[in-house]
């Protein structure tokens, strides 16, 4: 089985949202994605957002593509990920609140020295979707990306949960969700589920009940 690094992915990312926006959308209107809570201008906006920043990211310094993430609900940001340096992070950030489309940042963007960014990228580019990776290579007992692997695959098969209503990232083993649940029952069943996967070590919600 191929895996793709994080870094890989974010770079595809915005390769895919290059097209979205270069095609002809005139015609076609805003987004509709009908199983989302979110209306389709919200999605369309999101969207945009997103793509306009990680586009600044490429344009500053490719390194924030592999680095940092960007996850967007009705124009709330959440940032995460690990940087080298404050002026990194006051970089990034910069680039993030000049946006006056967005209405809340939930700031969780790390700042560590250059050895442990790298040692914690090069890990989790080697291991991927695997379980374990070595106390040795990073600050963390399981894969990040094999966590987030976990929330995808149960909360899609979890009954009473809408998964495309949340999002998430795990850094470190700390993951970071945010979303709509139509209710405090499945708000509870969400972080639940969440905090039983295997490595995770804390969970921090902006997740909103609308029911």
């Amino acid at each position: 089985m191929t895996r793709t690094s994080q870094g890989w992915r974010r770079t595809l990312q915005v390769v895919a949202l290059g097209i979205v926006f270069s095609a002809p959308l005139a015609a076609c209107g805003p987004l509709q994605m009908p199983v989302e809570n979110r209306a389709g201008d919200d999605q369309w906006l999101d969207t945009k957002i997103k793509t306009e920043i990680l586009g600044e990211f490429a344009k500053v310094d490719h390194s924030y593509l592999i680095d940092v993430n960007v996850d967007i609900w009705k124009q709330q940001v959440m940032v995460t990920g690990m940087v080298d340096s404050k002026g990194k992070y006051y970089d990034v950030m910069s680039i993030i609140r000049q946006d006056k489309r967005i209405k809340k940042i939930y700031d969780h963007l790390q700042i560590a020295d250059a050895r442990t960014v790298a040692e914690y990228r090069d890990a989790e580019k080697k291991y991927g979707e695997e379980n374990a990776v070595p106390a040795d290579s990073a600050r963390q007992s399981v894969s990040d990306v094999w966590i987030e692997s976990q929330i995808k695959a149960l909360l899609l098969a979890e009954k009473g949960v809408r998964s495309v209503n949340y999002r998430w990232q795990s850094v470190g083993n700390v993951v970071y969700i945010m979303g709509e649940s139509a209710n405090k029952t499945e708000y509870d069943k969400v972080l639940s589920i969440v905090r039983r996967i295997k490595g995770v070590t804390k969970v921090v919600s902006h997740v909103s009940v609308i029911g």
